[in-house]
This record gives structure tokens, sequence and C-alpha cells, in this order.
């Protein structure tokens, strides 16, 4: 709704007449925003006019040939960081220690700033949480469908110190009143970061609030949290979007994981003790088993045929006695191929 107003005041549509699908593209080429917020503005503004179309208000719709820009990573204006645990410590400790900003307290702060990275929660969906809004028997807090940005609403859980602290700081106020005061906040934590020594831009990166977003599912991956639970807690609607676009590498991950492989050369020994590289660890007995062709003759042996043996005598069949041999062609060939097994039992072959 303020999106269209925003629109409709800057293009002076002030009657229905006045909407002209032209003079909205020439107003949103020149904003001065991300692709991303072009393309917001135009999806709203659409849908609005498809409103007014769909319901005989408005005559002609030339909003729905309008088509919505491509975003590139190359026109992200703005691409975020993930705060490190030690830079989330900091910035709590500069906020509790500052002076009052704005009508906010620094202790209010810190607890923001706190909740804000254990949570997830955005910056709308904080500046709108109520007192009651908050379960601290069961430590959590609910994010209602018409502050949540997908609109479905949600419980999420809370550490239990941090409830703790929030209950204590709400204990003053009445069921209905904003749980937390946020103006401008921005500009609250450029402050806060600037008091706590904490660089805003790193590589072309920057630590806004919604780096704080960032810093949570980050931080979650780094514990080794299943991917799938931090989608749960990020409220996003598929993991690939968390891991891809909210999850962030901190300096060194990449070598302490590779450091935490397993030491296979240590393990060696206990390979070839328990027999896993050989087909018999403890059963020295000689049974059929295969084998390589560069072993031994003695540990290769094929035994007699069980069935045949059981038939021997029989005037049909005569056994095929078993021979100790190595496995080469010559051999192989000399045993087997000279014979053939006829009506009445082995016959010789002939050409």
């Amino acid at each position: 709704e303020n999106k269209i107003k925003r629109i409709c005041d800057d293009c002076k549509f002030d009657v229905i007449s006045d909407l002209d699908a032209s003079r909205f593209t020439t107003h949103i080429n020149s904003l001065n925003v991300a692709v991303k917020t072009k393309r917001d503005y135009i999806a709203v503004f659409k849908q609005f006019t498809k409103w007014l179309h769909d319901n005989g208000i408005l005559t002609k719709n030339n909003f729905k040939l309008i088509k919505n820009p491509k975003v590139l990573k190359s026109n992200q204006v703005h691409p975020r960081r993930a705060l490190t645990a030690d830079e989330v410590a900091k910035l709590i400790k500069a906020a509790k220690n500052g002076e009052t900003w704005r009508g906010i307290s620094g202790a209010e702060r810190a607890l923001i700033y706190r909740l804000s990275v254990e949570s997830g929660l955005r910056y709308n969906e904080l500046k709108t949480l109520k007192v009651s809004d908050f379960d601290f028997e069961n430590h959590t807090v609910e994010v209602r469908d018409i502050n949540e940005k997908a609109r479905r609403g949600d419980i999420l859980q809370l550490k239990e110190s941090t409830a703790k602290e929030i209950k204590l700081f709400l204990s003053n106020k009445t069921p209905q009143a904003t749980a937390f005061t946020l103006k401008k906040g921005y500009l609250m934590i450029r402050r806060d970061l600037k008091a706590a020594k904490i660089k805003y831009e790193v590589d072309g990166r920057f630590a806004d609030w919604h780096s704080l977003r960032h810093t949570t599912a980050s931080l979650l991956i780094e514990s080794g949290a299943n991917p799938k639970t931090v989608q749960r807690i990020m409220r996003h609607s598929t993991a690939d979007l968390t891991l891809s676009k909210y999850t962030h590498l901190y300096a060194g991950q990449v070598k302490d994981t590779i450091e935490n492989l397993p030491d296979f050369n240590a393990n060696l020994d206990k390979v070839l003790k328990t027999g896993t590289d050989d087909c018999i660890a403890e059963n020295r007995q000689e049974h059929y088993c295969p084998k390589t062709a560069n072993q031994s003759e003695k540990s290769r042996t094929i035994p007699n045929n069980s069935l045949i043996n059981k038939t021997k005598g029989n005037s049909r069949f005569t056994a095929l006695k078993g021979h100790k041999r190595a496995f080469s062609e010559q051999n192989v060939t000399s045993s087997f191929s000279t014979q053939k097994i006829g009506a009445t039992g082995l016959e010789p072959a002939t050409s």
C-alpha cells in the first residue's frame, strides 16, 4: 500500500484517468535503486492496476504489457556481509555501554541486536512486535502474518537466557504496547558499529541492518547445524536460498574444514590388522575364495564340485576332479578344453 501511494504521488496519479503506463515506466527507470527494488515496484503496481481492470474501474490496462527487468549479480548495489561472533559480541557491548540515541537506550539497542542475530528477525518484524507476542514460559515469540514478509506468520524459538532478559525489559509495559523502539535502523547500526570499531565495509560488502540476518544463517551453518534446520529458522521457501544467498564463509573456515578430514596414514595400521585389505582375516582354513592373479599358488584352490561328488558312480556322469593349479591361460586350456560332456558322460572333444 505504501509503495502504491508513493508511486501515485511521484507520478502525480490523482484520479483513475491519470494512470499512464509510459509515465510510470519513465519514473521507475529514473529511480536510483537496485533492480530488485524496481521489480518490486512494478509487480505491486501491476497487481493494483489488474485489480482496477478486473473490477471495471480501469477500462484499459496497459500496465500488463510492462516487463520486469532481470536481476543480475552485478545489479546488487549493496551486497551484505556476515559479522563474525566476535564482531557481534563487540557490537552488543558497544551498544550497551553507549548513550541514548533518538530515545533508544543503550541497553535496549543491545537487546535488539542480540534478538535479531539469534532469531533472524527482519527489521520490520522487530519493529512491529508487541509485548503479547512473547511467550516467556515456552521461550518463543510470534511473528504475525500481517507483519511477516511472506504473510504466513510463524512462532520462533528463543534462547532461554535471551528470553529472560526480554521479560525483565518488558516487565513495565502493557501487553498491547510495542516491545521495542526502532527508528532509522540503518543509522543506528552504523553508529554502534563505529563505536565498536567494526568496519562497515569489507571487500565491497556492507554490514547494514539486514546483514544481521545474514549473520544468523552463517553462524548456524558454521556451528554445524543441519541446513534444513537453518532454513526453518530463517523461514525461507528453499534451503538453496538459505545456503546460496544468506550463508557466508568466514576467514579460515575452508582451511579448518580440510584439516578436520581423517588422517588416513594413522588409520592404515588398523586397516591392516583387521584384515580389511584381505579376504581372509582370522579363519586360515583353506576354502574357496577369489584371489587376485598375483597372489601365490598355494592360496588359490579350486575345490571339487559338491554336486558332482554326490553323483560319483552314476553311469551318466563322471566326477570332474579338482586340480590345484595357478590361473594361467595355458593350464586352463589343457585341463578343460580337451573334454566335453556327452550324453553318457565325459567324452573326448572332436575338432
